[in-house]
């Protein structure tokens, strides 16, 4: 049985402005650093056979902490990137729907393959790299534990795999929670979905989910 711990990356002033960042390679805000270093602390005493992280600076940076003081490897792969969000990019919510309507009424009508404006991916597409990188992974590290620090989209994706019915949580994936998840030749469990009570007793921790 293969563990995989799923760590969404820590907070950036993007998360907090509200803007789909996607690609765009935001680093950390102060407040995601420390919560960088929370998990870090919350998974000091689980030993971990590798670290793999998207190389995206606000992953890494998170995936830096965890790894800090460990003998084990960090492994970037841009497998475990967030979502493409093309030409939507730096935008909120509100802005992509006034700028791009027809999009948006497409989604709606099919939330996993519609592909975002501008050489974008769909939801099918992450699934199909996530699911890759998570074959490599595996295979690399049969009954070892492994740390994966991701993105929200990302994460969402690996749960609608661990899922098997095809489905998309759409689940609101709280910054550096961690999801546990469980792998051996016969399939997929879930053991835990974004736990976050090591984030209870920093400041401003408003937005980690209580159930």
């Amino acid at each position: 049985m293969t563990t995989f711990y799923l760590i969404r990356h820590g907070e950036t002033q993007a998360n907090k402005a509200g803007i789909l960042q996607g690609q765009l390679d935001v680093p950390l805000s102060e407040s995601g650093r420390r919560q960088a270093r929370a998990v870090a602390e919350a998974l000091s005493g689980v030993r971990l056979d590798a670290v793999y992280s998207s190389d995206l600076s606000r992953a890494r940076e998170t995936a830096e902490a965890i790894v800090e003081g460990r003998t084990c490897p960090l492994v970037l792969d841009r497998r475990l990137r967030e979502l493409d969000m093309g030409a939507i990019s730096g935008l909120t919510i509100e802005e992509s729907r006034k700028r791009f309507p027809e999009f948006h009424a497409r989604l709606a009508a099919d939330r996993y393959g519609v592909r975002r404006p501008g050489g974008g991916e769909s939801r099918l597409d992450l699934r199909s790299r996530m699911a890759s990188a998570l074959d490599d992974i595996y295979e690399r590290h049969k009954d070892g534990r492994v740390a994966i620090v991701s993105h929200g989209g990302s994460i969402n994706a690996v749960l609608g795999i661990v899922s098997q019915d095809g489905s998309w949580p759409g689940l609101v994936v709280a910054n550096c929670s961690v999801t546990i998840v469980e792998r051996d030749d016969n399939g997929w469990r879930t053991i835990r979905v974004n736990d976050c009570e090591h984030l209870r007793s920093l400041e401003g921790d408003g937005d980690c989910p209580r159930a």
